[in-house]
């Protein structure tokens, strides 16, 4: 008689993969992986009542009291719905009865945020097994970007160690857990969310071996520096833009900033009036695949601001062979290493220094690109792999990675 399947429980903000961004995509592979052994069923709020079927997945989008309609809601829908995540427990009622009508042996919590700390709490009560998936620092800090003002938010400031309590408090004392990269994982290790023995880093994305470096593209007009993602402040484009600048004026040679992506319609005409004046090129595209974005440009520079969790761009460019210049922050410079593409790092708030790197990376006399020496997981492979050792009662994650 064959053994039933285990009964797992993924909780999450939403499940619209391709309208949000990596980290919904990541969830669902990794829930996909899970599904060749478990039964595996999804549950998020929602405005409205809905079951519905994603490949062997069963979704339950649950209606909650202000949840948000869609991801970039108004500023008031955001704002409504923080609050009454965090303030009203009764709001996490009807997530937590049908959950708990699915009678789980495991939960598996993804990016949770907009449910406040009433479902891992449930959770604990119960007893349940227990992984959490950090994709971010979003447990440790009220602000996902980690950026106040013009500067980092490096530490954990007084308010935010009300969360850390809160969030602490919460998580089932057994559970395991799988962070995106090594710096997401040290970051909760020294507020106490996670120690080092409970958890995985599993990678979002990694790199199929090192790409031969693609050549220049024959073009009489120029150097074409180019700038993929979103477009906001806490991305640093305009620095990109005084890069590009700076080498401009100190080689002779034409400079074209290439950008795809979309974003704040003020912060994009605030790029355009810098390019003027800085007296480069700019060549807005829109979205592009990176694929296509990456045979159009030279070089790529990637110059967040602040800490990236992880840097999906960082592998997607390295696998296609552009090399790039890259912020020294947070999770990029491991997603860097794991793309098995060619990089060097820079400052990108001082753009002098910045050019300098850009120059020895494009004539290839930069320090030769780190590469990981350490078998590197997948998100995927780690979250089986931190269900596996959940459902066996055996807190220590590392035991189980597969060598």
């Amino acid at each position: 008689m064959r053994e039933p399947m285990p009964r797992i429980a993924v909780l999450a903000d939403w499940w619209w993969p391709e309208d949000v961004g990596g980290a919904e995509r990541t969830a669902r592979e990794a829930a996909l992986e899970l599904a060749r052994f478990a039964e595996v069923a999804v549950f998020v709020p929602a405005v409205s009542e809905r079951t519905y079927e994603d490949g062997p997945l069963a979704v339950h989008a649950v209606r909650r009291l202000l949840a948000r309609r869609m991801h970039a809601d108004t500023r008031v829908r955001r704002g409504m719905e923080f609050l009454s995540a965090w303030l009203l427990p009764w709001n996490a009622t009807p997530l937590v009865r049908r959950i708990a009508a699915f009678q789980p042996d495991l939960v598996i919590a993804t990016n949770i945020s907009r449910t406040g700390p009433w479902l891992p709490r449930w959770a604990r009560a119960r007893g349940l097994r227990y992984v959490r998936v950090f994709h971010d620092l979003s447990d440790s800090c009220w602000r996902r970007s980690r950026l106040k003002g013009a500067r980092s938010c490096v530490t954990v400031c007084g308010e935010c160690r009300m969360k850390v309590w809160a969030m602490r408090r919460a998580t089932p004392p057994q559970a395991v857990s799988v962070c995106v990269s090594a710096f997401v994982r040290d970051d909760l290790t020294r507020t106490g969310l996670v120690t080092a023995a409970t958890s995985i880093v599993g990678y979002p994305l990694v790199g199929r071996g090192r790409p031969v470096r693609r050549p220049r593209r024959d073009d009489s007009e120029g150097l074409v520096v180019g700038y993929i993602g979103r477009l906001s402040p806490v991305k640093g484009v305009e620095s990109a833009i005084r890069t590009a600048a700076v080498h401009q004026r100190r080689t002779g040679t034409p400079v074209t900033v290439l950008i795809a992506g979309e974003g704040q319609s003020d912060y994009l005409r605030t790029l355009v009036d810098l390019a003027r004046v800085e007296g480069v090129r700019l060549d807005v595209r829109g979205h592009l695949t990176v694929e296509k974005f990456c045979g159009l440009v030279d070089v790529v520079l990637i110059p967040s601001r602040w800490m990236e969790p992880f840097g999906r761009v960082a592998v997607e460019v390295g696998r296609t062979g552009r090399p790039m210049l890259v912020s020294p922050l947070g999770g990029l410079p491991e997603a860097a290493v794991v793309s098995g593409g060619d990089y060097a790092f820079a400052d990108f708030e001082d753009p002098e220094a910045a050019a300098a790197a850009l120059a020895a990376l494009l004539n290839g006399s930069g320090p030769e690109a780190q590469r990981s020496t350490d078998r590197v997981v997948t998100l995927k492979e780690a979250v089986v792999v931190a269900t596996e050792r959940a459902l066996v009662g055996d807190g220590d994650a590392n035991s189980g990675r597969r060598s």
